[in-house]
């Protein structure tokens, strides 16, 4: 079995994260932060505008942010599992219909890191 990891984020989460970094370290520092992280090349980073089909058919169907609806629509298109740091209050009652509608696995990086 090939335990290759293959990371996939939209272009609209990196902002995202610039923007919580940014929050904490100030922007000069969240910048360069994130320019070391894109620069790696570890994270393959998908246009948003691949995924608007998909993320605008997600938030009609469950309510849970635009953001999240990216990262549930990467999930979908790539055939990925969806990682999130921790299951967000609108997520968790419709967790198992947003399984199926992506097709994979919902992860929590918090429940790994107890």
């Amino acid at each position: 079995m090939d335990e290759t990891v293959t990371p996939y984020t939209t272009s609209l989460n990196v902002t995202e994260a610039l923007y919580v970094l940014c929050r904490v370290l100030g922007f000069e520092e969240a910048e360069r932060r994130m320019n070391l992280i894109l620069d790696s090349g570890y994270f393959n980073v998908v246009s948003s505008e691949r995924l608007s089909k998909l993320v605008a058919q997600c938030k009609c169907v469950f309510p849970v942010s635009i953001a999240d609806c990216y990262t549930l629509a990467l999930a979908k298109q790539y055939s990925i599992p969806a990682l999130f740091y921790k299951p967000e209050k609108e997520l968790q009652p419709i967790l198992e219909k947003v399984k199926e509608w992506i097709g994979n696995e919902i992860l929590f990086l918090a429940e790994y890191l107890r």
